[in-house]
């Protein structure tokens, strides 16, 4: 059996050693190009995954962690997706109920507030239809305000009430992957791709760049996952560009803003919903959704314009609120598709994904997070049509084991136990890789875990064999990307 740091290195000594040869070469590291990995394993095929950064460093690290059974889909008339999320959604919770939870939804109805609390029930009845378990209904006002002593609310017509769920993205990802290396997967990250090399049957592998010197690397198949940055492999069909939408979200201690469900309320500047959620023992505020015209970086960081539009939703809730008690934020966009002309508001586009073809590649960019099963279907149905290779029916990898639990470490829900299993044996390179996507200790904890540099600094010592002097350069890396994009208010950051 190995682990991801393990194969990790062995992948890499296989390609220094001369290995060029795959059925498959993955480019992108996020949950579809994870997930693509586990399927094309699961079906033999000789795999290798790329990742320019960390695994999830991208979109797929920033995202809401709602694994949600397409509601809003349902609002504008997508029934389709709204059924593929919904399945997928159940599927998810049914078969790895500790990493997808349930989530209660409390749509909170102000008097001139829109939809109207008869409409609200009138669409949840029919999202029924499509997502069984979403046990639809009603809180009374009194009910609401009774549990939501925190909050201003005495203007409210109570709340709908339905379930969805909620997960760590990062960790479906580290998930995937952890049975794909089951499987045979090897993958590399830190290893960008430079180009797509060609013959006269077209794309026949990439070029990446070991040890300083060009490597190229034969595929029967290229499967460009690399979401936002898809286009820089190639250009997308029919006009169609990717349009980024940047999202951002605020992290809150839960003892002072508590979130008994997702608390959705209407933005008072523009209506669109906003929420209040629970994550990983904080509480969650988000999310915006504008156009990114800034320069597509794997690390975005929220804007001053976002912070502030956030902040005026969290003053409707609780006039007292105080920004000193944010933890951190995080920000991140997503791969919206359109045409070149499209000039629609951000929130009416489209989140359909974008699935195309030639010879030797196949290209994905867009996709939701709950969905990625059904989406890295059918990129491999796509695959093994060119390699001329059967598929079987796609499954979810087995239920990763529990790490051992010990101590926690402050007030987050991570354990030491579970921070020296993730430093061993799940490929860490830097400690924004530790801290940041293997464990969340950074978004949840905040400026805290300066109160920890030294036992987490020995840890990183005994198990990823750092020195005393690396140890300590790695600090100072991980604050200055700590405030340079996920503080509470990074714009503000000397170095942003």
């Amino acid at each position: 059996m190995s682990n991801l740091a393990q194969r990790i290195q062995s992948s890499q000594r296989a390609l220094a050693a001369g290995k060029t040869g795959y059925d498959v070469v993955i480019v992108g590291g996020g949950i579809n190009g994870a997930a693509v990995a586990w399927l094309a394993c699961l079906n033999g095929f000789s795999t290798l995954l790329l990742e320019a950064g960390d695994f999830s460093s991208g979109t797929s690290s920033r995202s809401s962690k709602m694994i949600h059974g397409g509601l809003r889909y349902l609002a504008k008339g997508d029934w389709r997706l709204t059924r593929q999320a919904a399945q997928a959604r159940d599927q998810l919770m049914a078969h790895h109920p500790t990493l997808v939870q349930p989530l209660p939804f409390w749509f909170l109805h102000q008097p001139q507030g829109k939809p109207k609390p008869w409409q609200m029930q009138i669409a949840l009845k029919a999202y029924r239809q499509f997502a069984k378990g979403c046990q639809p209904g009603r809180l009374t006002a009194e009910q609401l305000i009774h549990a939501t002593p925190h909050y201003q609310l005495d203007n409210s017509l109570g709340a709908s009430r339905y379930f969805d769920a909620i997960s760590d993205d990062c960790a479906l990802i580290t998930w995937l992957l952890e049975a794909a290396v089951e499987k045979g997967l090897d993958l590399c990250h830190y290893t960008p791709v430079e180009t797509l090399t060609h013959n006269h049957d077209g794309v026949s592998g990439v070029r990446i760049s070991l040890d300083g010197q060009p490597h190229p690397i034969t595929a029967g198949v290229v499967v460009n996952c690399a979401g936002a940055w898809c286009s820089e492999l190639t250009a997308l069909p029919d006009d169609q560009v990717i349009r980024p939408l940047r999202g951002s979200h605020l992290v809150l201690p839960a003892w002072r803003y508590p979130a008994p469900a997702a608390l959705t309320l209407e933005h008072p500047d523009d209506r669109r919903p906003v929420y209040l959620y629970p994550w990983l023992g904080c509480s969650v505020l988000g999310t915006t959704d504008l156009d990114h015209t800034a320069a597509l970086r794997r690390d975005i960081a929220m804007t001053e314009e976002e912070f502030d539009y956030l902040w005026r939703a969290m003053l409707t809730l609780d006039p007292k609120a105080r920004q000193q008690d944010i933890i951190s934020s995080w920000s991140g966009v997503r791969p919206v598709i359109v045409p070149k002309d499209n000039h629609n508001a951000p929130s009416d586009a489209s989140r359909e994904h974008l699935v195309w073809s030639e010879a030797g590649l196949v290209n994905l960019t867009g996709g939701k997070l709950t969905t990625f099963l059904d989406t890295a279907q059918e990129i491999l149905s796509h695959t093994a049509t060119q390699l001329q290779r059967p598929l079987r029916r796609a499954e979810l990898p087995p239920v990763s084991a529990p790490v051992q639990r010990d101590w926690p470490i402050g007030n987050s829900t991570y354990t030491w136990s579970q921070l020296a299993h993730a430093a061993e044996q799940q490929g860490i390179r830097h400690l924004d890789d530790l801290l940041l996507r293997r464990t969340r200790l950074g978004l949840t904890l905040g400026q805290e875990l300066l109160r920890y540099q030294e036992p987490i600094l020995e840890l990183c010592q005994h198990h990823l064999g750092w020195s005393e002097q690396h140890c300590h350069s790695q600090w100072q890396r991980f604050w200055s990307i700590w405030h340079s994009f996920y503080s509470p208010q990074p714009f503000r950051s000397p170095a942003s």
